[in-house]
């Protein structure tokens, strides 16, 4: 009997793929559960696994190590997919690859399985990861082999061996959500021309229904790094929860967009990253006040290619290692506090501080001092004369 490492969490597909794994392929199954803040009973996820025809369940806590050593670096480098994606789902599956490839090592297995659809961007981050880490290794995705071509299928199959949930028969989009933020797509969402039915949303308030009063919140950074919330040092883990409620609780952090999969076509993905779109604002604010016009120039453009990679499967690469090597140079000196407003789904930077600031007071005052004048008018001299041979370019010839 083959043994297969299969990424479990416990929704529809997965709950599927084990059973088709077990049932029809004959497969000894080692169901991996890893908790990156996904939320739900973590015992109902492993028994839910057994029922389905688990061998055995391995759950592990892997919060901390998501944030550190994922998400942490993307904020770093600014990293927004197309400007408007944290990268949430995209993060964590080089993180369960890692931890595929891990448990089947100690369990003698020579095979790894994972629940992504054959059309999404999952199955190409799972198994170039798993490639990158143990070439040995074969990945079975029981989504491009079985028959079920259908959610509504999926969810029959799901009824018909008395697996489905209550709550899942109804639901005809899919989600996926940790500590970073809830990507959620398909089913109803998937015509751009209609609203997102509320319903959808997971953990953050509408807008316009939370706190009629602005709350402030004080995150400290160190060296790119949040380490502190309202003057409070704290782990990562906790931090990230806290700023979680807080920014949720205030409609902050929702986007609904169409982006372009690696497949080539559009998709409708929806998100909700509270806690991610105050730390990139606020993060935002401190580069402000401490990194030089170069880099700060030059920071977008390093910061698009990161999402790139992490979006297209490519974490295991000499180039993410290299902009990650970058990045960590770079934020140096980007220490110090930063203080946003939440209202009403939005953000606004109100304060910022840094013992490594390169703001000069003096020099940027309107009033005489700072910079000599003549030091100034020897500057724009250089500027005009520089506009002037613009101009005579520009005659016409006679």
């Amino acid at each position: 009997m083959e043994k297969v490492v299969l990424a479990y969490s416990g929704g529809v597909d997965t709950t599927a793929a084990l059973h088709w794994l077990k049932r029809t392929r004959g497969c000894k199954v080692v169901a991996l559960a890893l908790n990156i803040g996904q939320g739900g009973d973590f015992d109902e996820i492993a028994e839910r696994a057994i029922e389905a025809g688990a061998d055995s369940v391995h759950a592990i806590d892997r919060r901390r190590t998501f944030l550190k050593q994922y998400c942490f670096r993307a904020l770093r480098a600014s990293a927004r997919y197309q400007g408007v994606y944290y990268l949430s789902a995209a993060l964590s599956r080089p993180l369960i690859a890692t931890e595929m490839v891990s448990l089947a090592r100690e369990e003698g297995a020579r095979v790894v399985a994972h629940g992504a659809p054959s059309r999404g961007n999952d199955q190409f981050r799972f198994e170039c990861s798993v490639a990158a880490l143990d070439p040995g290794l074969r990945c079975i995705a029981p989504m491009r082999e079985w028959d079920l071509k259908t959610r509504q299928q999926v969810l029959d199959y799901l009824d018909r061996h008395k697996l489905l949930k209550p709550d899942e028969a109804a639901r005809t989009h899919s989600s996926d959500r940790n500590l970073w933020g809830t990507r959620i797509s398909a089913g109803e969402l998937e015509d751009p021309r209609e609203p997102i039915p509320p319903h959808v949303y997971q953990i953050t308030a509408a807008p316009e229904s939370g706190p009629d009063q602005p709350e402030t919140v004080e995150i400290r950074f160190h060296q790119g790094e949040p380490v502190a919330l309202n003057g409070e040092k704290l782990e990562a883990v906790e931090l990230v929860e806290r700023l979680q409620q807080i920014a949720g609780r205030h409609g902050v952090g929702r986007d609904d967009t169409v982006e372009d999969r690696i497949l080539g076509f559009k998709s409708r993905e929806v998100y909700e990253a509270p806690a991610a779109h105050v730390l990139h604002t606020a993060h935002g604010a401190m580069e402000s006040l401490t990194l030089d016009r170069e880099m700060i120039e030059i920071k977008p453009l390093l910061a698009q290619r990161y999402a790139a990679v992490v979006y297209d499967s490519q974490w295991f690469t000499k180039l993410r290692e290299s902009l990650d090597a970058y990045f960590r140079e770079a934020q140096e000196y980007v220490s110090g506090t930063v203080s946003v407003r939440l209202f009403k789904g939005h953000v606004q930077v109100v304060g910022r501080h840094s013992e490594f600031s390169i703001y000069d007071r003096e020099a940027a005052r309107r009033e005489q001092g700072g910079i000599p004048e003549s030091s100034v008018a020897g500057y724009l001299e250089l500027r005009r004369l520089n506009q002037m041979s613009h101009s005579f370019k520009q005659r016409p010839k006679m």
